[in-house]
């Protein structure tokens, strides 16, 4: 069972508490008439018992709580109220948000309208304007047509009154009805005209789009006109350079076919003039072994000689050099020279005016030989300088001596009898065994000044130079003004006392591998003009080109 708790009134008087102000606190429980003293706080005696002091004080809690819950109301409602008050603001707010918006509404509605409105016053105007401007036409139109109303009033006119009430055909009905075909028959006509017109400018249109086809169509074929045709060029030129180069092959396989054949014959031939039995039949023998045995023959006929030479000489060698030289001397000084002796290059010029050629020459070069001016004085100095600068030089005479001997064969290639050279070679070859062997230039310059052998090796030097020309025709034929190369190395090159070409120093220097330096005086510039050939080559010759005629001359750096 739930009991309630009761309900407190507050104007009982046994809830309010009664203090007095005294000065000093005295109990209750004292007696009352005890006499007043100052300074005393006098509690009041409570009288009601305890059972009713707590109910009391139950009573007072319930209603603090309720109290706060109304306090917490009320700031609930105050909260509320402001709430209430911010909500009716911002409605206020939007209303008057929502009239502007609706303002606006408004307004952007009649901008429409009325730009709807100035569209249809400008059509209309326009519409006006057509009008007006069809007024005009019509209006001419009528000013223009004026005169047949006025033809048919004066016509009218003439008739007489009673022309309608006739009941025959008047004269002015034909004339109507003819007008009115004639109208009809105009109309058609100028109908028809216009689909033809029509029919005319689609023909147009389609002749112009033909013609546009026809002008691409042959732009096209021109094209591939041009394009047939440089491919027909292209064509036609490789088949020229086909045939050319065919005609080269069958050219050069025939003249190489030729080398060869005269090669192999030269070869024989040499091979049965040098047969030696111990290489067996002849019919037997490679050209390989043809060509072994040729050299053979040859080293084994120039050992013979050389053995013969000084079993004749061995007994007095050194007495019969010293008379020959003192003989040779003597003659040369009662017939001329062929090559002087060295001098100093200042003697050479002494007879000549100084010039600028003549100081750098003394400059570069410090003495000369003299080589006497017989037509014969390039091949002479060549032969001699190089000579004497391989003198000392045992390989390199060695090489030259070998290079000599192959050389005949290089004469009888090019169909050179064996018994135009054979001489030739003989002295030159005693010549180059005897530098070999003395390694003396008073002994090779008085050989070369002994006009027997030093012929011989100016002329089979010319020899040699003919062969190198010929066996190298597809070259050389380009630089000779004779009919042909074989005519201009008969009449220009074998023979004695013929003065030198660039061609044949150029095919002498190629021959025999030996690189030769000549120093041209020659023409009015006032530099030397300095030729290395072949070019590029390191010289060991080194001669003076001077009123067309050669000199052997020795640089500074050779002393």
């Amino acid at each position: 069972m739930t009991t309630s708790l009761p309900f407190l009134d507050s104007s009982d008087p046994r809830l309010k508490l009664t203090v007095e102000n005294r000065t000093k606190n005295v109990f209750v429980t004292q007696y009352e008439d005890r006499p007043k003293e100052e300074n005393v706080n006098h509690i009041p005696v409570v009288t009601e018992t305890p059972c009713h002091l707590l109910e009391a004080g139950l009573n007072t809690l319930q209603k603090t709580l309720v109290l706060q819950k109304r306090a917490e109301l009320e700031e609930v409602s105050r909260q509320l109220f402001l709430k209430q008050q911010d909500f009716q603001s911002c409605a206020e707010g939007l209303a008057q948000t929502r009239s502007e918006l609706e303002l606006k509404q408004q307004q952007n509605k009649e901008r429409e309208q009325n730009k709807i409105k100035q569209k249809d016053i400008e059509r209309l105007t326009n519409k006006l304007i057509g009008l007006r401007t069809r007024q005009h036409v019509l209006k001419d139109r009528m000013i223009k047509y004026k005169i047949y109303e006025d033809y048919l009033v004066k016509t009218i006119n003439f008739l007489p009154s009673s022309y309608l009430e006739n009941d025959t055909e008047s004269l002015v009905l034909p004339i109507i009805r003819r007008h009115e075909t004639l109208s009809i028959t105009h109309q058609e006509l100028l109908q028809r005209l216009e689909k033809m017109e029509d029919e005319v400018e689609k023909k147009q249109q389609q002749l112009q789009t033909m013609k546009q086809e026809h002008d691409i169509k042959k732009l096209m074929a021109n094209k591939e006109l041009t394009e047939l045709q440089k491919e027909l060029d292209g064509v036609k030129d490789m088949n020229k350079e086909v045939e050319v180069s065919l005609l080269m092959e069958q050219g050069q396989s025939r003249e190489k076919v030729e080398e060869v054949g005269s090669i192999l014959m030269a070869i024989n031939n040499l091979a049965e003039s040098c047969y030696l039995p111990s290489y067996g039949p002849l019919e037997n023998v490679n050209f390989l072994t043809m060509m072994d045995m040729v050299k053979e023959y040859f080293l084994d006929k120039a050992d013979t000689e050389r053995r013969a030479r000084r079993l004749m000489e061995s007994g007095s060698a050194v007495t019969s050099l010293a008379d020959k030289k003192r003989r040779g001397s003597m003659k040369n000084m009662e017939g001329g020279w062929l090559v002087s002796e060295r001098e100093d290059i200042s003697s050479y010029f002494a007879d000549q005016t100084t010039n600028t050629k003549i100081i750098d020459v003394s400059r570069e070069f410090s003495t000369v030989r003299k080589v006497r001016g017989d037509g014969n004085c390039f091949y002479r100095a060549f032969s001699f300088a190089f000579l004497e600068s391989a003198i000392l030089n045992s390989r390199g005479l060695r090489r030259f001596i070998d290079m000599i001997m192959e050389s005949s064969i290089a004469l009888s290639c090019a169909g050179f009898d064996e018994n135009i050279y054979k001489e030739h070679l003989s002295k030159v070859v005693a010549v180059l065994e005897l530098c070999q062997s003395d390694r003396d230039v008073g002994t090779l310059h008085w050989m070369f000044n002994q006009p027997s052998t030093s012929d011989s090796v100016v002329q089979y030097l010319r020899l040699v130079t003919s062969a190198y020309l010929q066996t190298h025709e597809d070259f050389f034929s380009n630089f000779v003004e004779a009919p042909n190369l074989q005519a201009y190395c008969h009449q220009e090159v074998e023979v004695m006392a013929m003065e030198c070409d660039h061609v044949d120093i150029q095919a002498l220097s190629l021959a025999l591998n030996v690189g030769i330096h000549i120093v041209s005086m020659e023409g009015d510039e006032q530099k030397l003009v300095h030729h290395i050939i072949p070019e590029g080559a390191e010289p060991s010759v080194h001669l003076l080109y001077q009123r067309s005629h050669y000199n052997i001359i020795y640089p500074r750096s050779q002393l």
